[in-house]
């Protein structure tokens, strides 16, 4: 199952606070974010630092320092997010650009169509902005949580079903 880290979720939870603030001179503590989305600390802190060092997001140091987003939100999108975090996507191991262990390389008879599969779904990754995400939000989220239990998350059971 193909699925985006822990550490991605993070980034884009952390970025989309950061795009909400409209004003990118207001800075946002990793202290802050991981208090208000329960996210251990010092994982996002090291998270937050390589988002910085990608040059995604902008530090600035001492007691009133934080962070805050280092482009417009139409230029930040979700493969430089996803490539910052957890490096170049791969979706099988011969596509890597590296020499593969895999034992039906020699033979193997997927191994264009899925350089095609991934060089798509980079394409689509590419072209999802931070932008774009804020204006699907929608922010009622009423359907995750059960009424009749208040503190309970209801399962999702309708794949179909849309925030």
């Amino acid at each position: 199952m193909m699925r985006f880290s822990k550490k991605v979720e993070y980034a884009l939870i952390a970025m989309v606070e950061m795009a909400q603030q409209g004003d990118y001179s207001e800075l946002v503590t990793a202290r802050s974010l991981s208090r208000e989305y329960r996210i251990p600390q010092e994982i996002l802190s090291k998270v937050l630092q390589k988002l910085t060092r990608i040059g995604l997001l902008q530090s600035v140091q001492g007691i009133k320092g934080g962070y805050t987003l280092a482009r417009p939100i139409e230029e930040i999108n979700m493969l430089q997010v996803v490539e910052s975090i957890d490096g170049p996507l791969r979706l099988v191991a011969c596509n890597s650009g590296r020499p593969c262990d895999c034992e039906q390389f020699l033979f193997c008879n997927i191994q264009s169509p899925m350089q095609y599969i991934q060089n798509e779904f980079a394409q689509l990754l590419r072209s999802i902005t931070l932008k774009d995400l804020l204006t699907r939000m929608k922010g009622d989220f009423s359907w995750v949580y059960d009424k009749k239990n208040p503190g309970k998350i209801n399962a999702i059971t309708n794949a179909n079903q849309s925030v």
